[in-house]
């Protein structure tokens, strides 16, 4: 699978979860809409409703004053919000379906069907390129199939379980190993790191191409000063050996666990993929 593809896909499912957030505004919109008209030097807001046709069979209008702070305004400043939303995401889902159906998988599979036929009944090993990618994968693999040590720390707690069997402690965590999958990233979850007396796991690991591990700890709720105050302490400990963010650990913070995918993908393609 290509980067594009779950890329593709995720911005889809965003515009698609903004879809639904403006269709149900409208959905609960009061009918009409806002009409101004200028009296006096002054600008009036008036509701504009349809009510049928006259003789001719034009519509009609009743119109009604709207005054400044009510909640008929406020809520017919939404409705249009929402409709002019929804025009541009229908056309952003019209394009990205369109342009998505065209898209070729840049995969090794695909690469190799577009060379000249000579070059395609050669061994893959005769591809430096490919072979070294392919070596690496494989090394990547096999670390994370390896027996490693895993934090026993409350396994009660790991209530959550992944498409591919693993539990884990909290519902970040299962999407975040959901999205690793996708971009077929080799990890290990809760690997423990002894550092003098103490022994701690952060919460995925992983192996780049000189075999060097590296780790990412998603702290989830920093709102709580408990919390906070024991993630400032691991951190502590984890810089005292050497393990530091602007070298081979990633921190992502959040208030209370509201996880932002967004922020997620962004630190797989900008911290983890161009490592490995």
């Amino acid at each position: 699978m290509s980067a594009i593809e779950p890329l593709a896909e995720e911005i889809v499912l965003i515009l698609t979860h903004e879809k639904e957030i403006y269709t149900k505004i409208l959905d609960q919109s009061p009918e009409g809409r806002l009409l101004s008209e200028k009296s006096n030097n002054k600008v009036r807001l008036l509701h504009a409703v349809r009510s049928g046709n006259d003789a001719s069979g034009k519509p009609r209008y009743k119109r009604s004053r709207v005054y400044d702070g009510s909640p008929l305004l406020y809520a017919l400043a939404d409705k249009e919000y929402a409709q002019s939303a929804l025009k541009i995401i229908e056309h952003d889902l019209r394009i990205m379906t369109f342009a998505f159906d065209q898209l070729r998988s840049y995969s090794q599979e695909n690469i190799f069907a577009g060379m000249h036929p000579a070059y395609r009944s050669l061994p893959h090993d005769c591809f430096q390129a490919s072979r070294q990618a392919a070596e690496v994968q494989r090394m990547q693999h096999a670390w994370a199939s390896e027996p490693y040590e895993i934090s026993d720390y409350r396994p009660e707690e790991k209530i959550h379980t992944t498409s591919r069997g693993l539990k884990v402690r909290t519902r970040a965590e299962l999407l975040i190993a959901e999205f690793l999958y996708r971009y077929d990233i080799p990890f290990r979850y809760e690997q423990v790191v002894h550092i003098g007396a103490y022994t701690l796991a952060p919460d995925f690991t992983f192996l780049d191409q000189s075999r060097t591990e590296f780790f990412w700890d998603y702290c989830g709720m920093m709102g709580d000063q408990k919390y906070r105050a024991h993630q400032l302490w691991r951190r502590g400990v984890y810089e005292g050996a050497g393990i530091t963010e602007w070298d081979n650990m990633i921190y992502t913070y959040d208030a209370s666990d509201a996880i932002d995918m967004r922020e997620i993908e962004a630190v797989i393609k900008t911290k983890i993929l161009p490592r490995l």
